[in-house]
């Protein structure tokens, strides 16, 4: 903590440029309330055309998917200050300040998650996409690109290093 900054001022601050980097990059300009959320893998089974972008952040936001890529943003910035050489409270995480270098690799990792083919990938709406998943389901997507199961939905698993190259 920098001195003579309220670590829960910086906290906050620091949350919602968080929020905010996601929101520009996923969001903002993509999903579409008219369109809106109800049975939207039906409606693409059905043949309806829903703009990508839309179908991007729809999915994206989803509560088990926004678990996992939440987590490797927290990832991101612990070895962030690792490789910096600077130890951290990990439970303080937000109450250091976050370089500018640190803030752009936080926004290209949500631009080039939500650059992934699978999010547009409408034949997934019958499988990957139809139901609910949990958690465990998603972080193994994420780590293997296979679903438990053994289907491939991502070409490879994600890599961290490669997600925050522009």
């Amino acid at each position: 903590m920098e001195e003579g900054e309220n670590p829960r001022e910086l906290e906050k601050e620091q949350i919602l440029r968080l929020v905010n980097i996601i929101a520009e990059e996923i969001f903002v300009g993509k999903f579409e309330p008219d369109i809106g959320s109800y049975r939207i893998e039906n409606r693409i089974q059905k043949g309806e055309d829903i703009p990508e972008n839309h179908l991007t952040a729809y999915k994206m936001s989803k509560e088990e998917i926004i678990y996992n890529w939440l987590r490797y943003i927290e990832q991101i910035i612990k070895n962030y200050f690792i490789m910096q050489g600077k130890p951290i409270q990990e439970k303080k995480l937000f109450q250091y300040r976050f370089p500018e270098p640190l803030w752009e690799r936080i926004r290209v990792f949500a631009r080039n998650l939500m650059n992934l083919p699978l999010w547009v990938n409408r034949e997934l709406s019958q499988t990957v996409f139809g139901g609910k998943q949990n958690y465990e389901f998603w972080q193994t997507v994420f780590e293997t690109g296979k679903t438990p199961q053994g289907f491939r939905v991502l070409p490879k698993p994600l890599d961290l290093m490669e997600m925050i190259k522009e």
